[in-house]
């Protein structure tokens, strides 16, 4: 039983490296968006969402793990209370670990949109000021958050 549970914390590893890219990624969206760069800013969507994906596939593999250990409806905090007493620290170590990459990244991904938002607000007040932009093809990336 230890093993499997050195297997899922393995998993929480693989994932937590999966938000750190996803924070990595928001923060270089702010800075796209920071300096105008919407080619950056629509570069780093495509890869959020080539990385989503992958955050299916993990969420397929968590239910798998945790169901084979008899776990499926236990979530991070539990998982703690449902370990042999000999791994316990490092089950909390691991789950402690994954909640600080999930904090950054949402962190991160809370300034990035906070960001696009207040530039979408800054155009649109353009806009209606009667600014005009040049529309040519290709001249504006979908920013859609």
């Amino acid at each position: 039983m230890t093993e499997a549970f050195r297997e899922y914390f393995a998993f929480m590893e693989q994932l937590g490296q999966l938000l750190d890219r996803l924070t990595e990624l928001e923060q270089e969206k702010t800075d796209a968006v920071r300096h105008d760069d919407l080619l950056g800013v629509d570069e780093c969507m495509k890869q959020e969402q080539a990385l989503s994906l992958s955050l299916r596939a993990m969420d397929r593999k968590r239910d798998t793990l945790l169901g084979g250990m008899g776990l499926r409806d236990v979530n991070l905090s539990g998982l703690v209370q449902h370990c042999p007493e000999e791994i316990r620290p490092e089950a909390k170590a691991a789950a402690e670990k994954l909640r600080d990459r999930y904090r950054l990244y949402r962190s991160a991904a809370d300034v990035a949109r906070t960001t696009l938002e207040c530039n979408l607000h800054q155009i649109e007040r353009l806009l209606e000021n009667g600014v005009n932009f040049p529309m040519e093809r290709g001249a504006f990336a979908d920013i859609r958050a």
